[in-house]
């Protein structure tokens, strides 16, 4: 009984600890529901956002190997989505151009919407984060034709629950079972 509750105690010790994407800075990216807007219709398609109200970046903490999902939903116009790593700037946007399909800056584009089509409800499903460290989301209206206003959105973003944590659980429920049986 000692040997497999040292077995499981090495076992949960050996996997990596739960990795959940929290929030570093703008709009409290964990996981639910988050709302938004930018004030051109047609900013990420056209990538010429110069600032955050053309174009959102939510910006979030996640480690190697996390899953991310991305819905967006508007009844405005259509939006485009696109997951980066690292952190977009001012000075980046201004000297290097905001690309919603490639890389730009310090920051290296992992996945996104189609850049020159789109759907209301827009969405990134099971998107594999490659490494640990700043993620960013940018979200901005894909119309195609320049409208100026105000154009809300909701974000939904999900972060399945890592294999390691349900491991874990099991691991910690077998060794209160064996406890419990020895006792």
């Amino acid at each position: 009984m000692k040997k497999i509750i040292l077995a499981l105690a090495i076992l949960v010790a050996a996997v990596p600890a739960a990795s959940f994407a929290t929030v570093i800075t703008k709009g409290d990216v964990t996981r639910g529901s988050y709302s938004g807007s930018v004030n051109s219709s047609n900013a990420w398609i056209a990538s010429n956002a110069l600032d955050g109200d053309a174009v959102n970046f939510w910006t979030f903490s996640g480690a190697a190997n996390t899953l991310l999902s991305i819905v967006v939903d508007s009844t405005d116009i259509e939006f485009g989505v696109s997951v980066y790593s690292g952190l977009v700037d001012d000075l980046e946007l201004l000297f290097d151009g905001f690309n919603n399909a490639g890389n730009f800056g310090n920051n290296i584009f992992v996945a996104g919407t189609n850049p020159l089509t789109g759907a209301i409800g827009t969405s990134l499903l099971n998107i594999l984060l490659p490494s640990t460290g700043v993620y960013t989301i940018a979200v901005g209206g894909e119309q195609g034709l320049d409208y100026s206003g105000n154009f809300g959105y909701t974000m939904k973003v999900s972060v399945p629950e890592p294999a390691s944590l349900m491991l874990f659980a099991v691991a910690l429920l077998g060794m209160t079972f064996a406890i419990r049986r020895r006792a």
